[in-house]
């Protein structure tokens, strides 16, 4: 029986990540959620043309993880991942379920049922189900990521989720392969290369020290999941001293990461970096952090939302934004970097402060994305989780390898 992928969604564009697999199962990888499209609307996978015999999530990002209760709307199947991907589910489905209201894609019975039908998976484990073995390799991304391999009758796939090889404050980075015979790869930045992460973490430092003597506030939209705890373990391995605020769902997300201490690089030392932050919980705690010079860390990383928006409007003059995450187009965020300005409650409103985008991305670069492939020397490289990656596909092409970049809905054999 030939193995083949069908692709329903992250198939050149960013978000909805989510591939059925056929060997002699049917399994299904990621099942995300597209928020921010240019519909202004939510997108979710296609319909998968098959029931899966069950699931397997790289990691708990949205766009990968945010439609798994939608499996659950006729279908009660297994899904498989590692337990920190459990437990941020659960938090990222639940606050979902708040913040997108009736336009959420499954309900609150789903919801329970996908927990329920949760089993966990460690990293190198192997699981053997019919003529099919599934292992779990770390991606060093976020808490819990995994590179999912996947071995049929001595052909290996290789499905590399989001994935960064560089080491981080928080993870060790993932592990080149080698033996692939079907590479499916993210090409997010396929044609971007990442600065050096010293000399990027040496400008944020700079950055800060420079706005607190001058006596500001230096605001960091941030990504709950993540960039929260990286930000944290970056500052306070270069300063012990300086104030520091969380607020937003980073501070339940922190939790989540030190309950499960053998999926980050320092355990030790991020529980006591993240006890000498404050975490903030209340209006005396915001009012605080904005009274004295310090850095905020605040939820929504590309502020369409949270409470960074309210920080925004009380900072000093003297002080200063600092993205360190991508932003889509249209967000707050981007308008902000781009057109000066942000919309909230209906009015744009105009921003006057200095803003810097110092980059400190989770996702593998254009250089590292080459030197996986070559390790892997895979017979067949599908490219996904890219805005253009029928470009890096030509690229490829031209250096010889066997490589495509699919439209949502095809079928590649493989």
């Amino acid at each position: 029986m030939e193995m083949f992928i069908e692709c329903l969604g992250a198939s050149r564009e960013v978000g909805r990540s989510a591939f059925l697999v056929h060997t002699d199962k049917n399994v299904m990888l990621d099942y995300g959620i597209k928020i921010f499209d240019e519909s202004g609307k939510a997108k979710v996978p296609l319909e998968t043309p098959v029931k899966p015999d069950f699931e397997v999530l790289s990691h708990a990002h949205l766009d990968h993880s945010g439609c798994v209760p939608m499996l659950y709307r006729k279908d009660n199947i297994r899904w498989y991942s590692t337990p920190p991907t459990r437990d941020i589910c659960e938090l990222l489905w639940e606050d979902s379920m708040k913040i997108m209201g009736p336009a959420i894609p499954y309900t609150l019975s789903q919801y329970k049922k996908a927990l329920k039908y949760w089993s966990p998976m460690l990293y190198n484990q192997v699981m053997h189900t019919g003529d099919t073995k599934v292992r779990l390799l770390d991606a060093g991304h976020i808490s819990g990521s995994a590179m999912v391999e996947i071995e049929h009758r001595d052909k290996v796939l290789l499905y590399s989720g989001d994935f960064k090889c560089e080491d981080t404050h928080m993870h060790k980075g993932a592990k080149f392969q080698k033996d692939v015979d079907v590479l499916v790869m993210e090409s997010t930045y396929a044609k971007k290369e990442h600065p050096p992460r010293k000399e990027a973490e040496a400008q944020l430092m700079k950055e800060i020290h420079r706005t607190l003597q001058d006596g500001g506030n230096v605001l960091m939209p941030s990504f709950a999941l993540g960039r929260t705890q990286e930000l944290i373990a970056l500052i306070r391995s270069y300063d012990k001293d300086v104030p520091v605020y969380v607020d937003g769902m980073g501070r339940d997300l922190t939790n989540v990461y030190l309950k499960h201490p053998r999926y980050i690089r320092d355990a030790d030392r991020f529980r006591k970096q993240a006890r000498s932050v404050f975490m903030v919980q209340g209006i005396p705690d915001k009012r605080a952090a904005t009274r004295k010079p310090s850095v905020i860390i605040s939820t929504a990383g590309m502020m369409n939302g949270g409470p960074v928006l309210n920080y925004l409007f009380n900072l000093n003059s003297r002080s200063k934004l600092v993205f360190t995450g991508f932003c889509v187009e249209g967000t707050n965020g981007w308008k902000l970097q781009n057109k000066g300005y942000i919309t909230k409650d209906g009015q744009d409103l105009s921003v006057d402060l200095p803003i810097d985008y110092i980059d400190l991305s989770a996702h593998a670069g254009r250089s590292d994305l080459l030197e996986f492939i070559r390790q892997a020397n895979p017979q067949k490289i599908v490219l996904i989780h890219g805005d253009k990656p029928e470009e890096f596909a030509q690229e490829l092409k031209e250096k010889g390898y066997d490589a495509v970049a699919p439209l949502p809905g095809e079928r590649v054999m493989l």
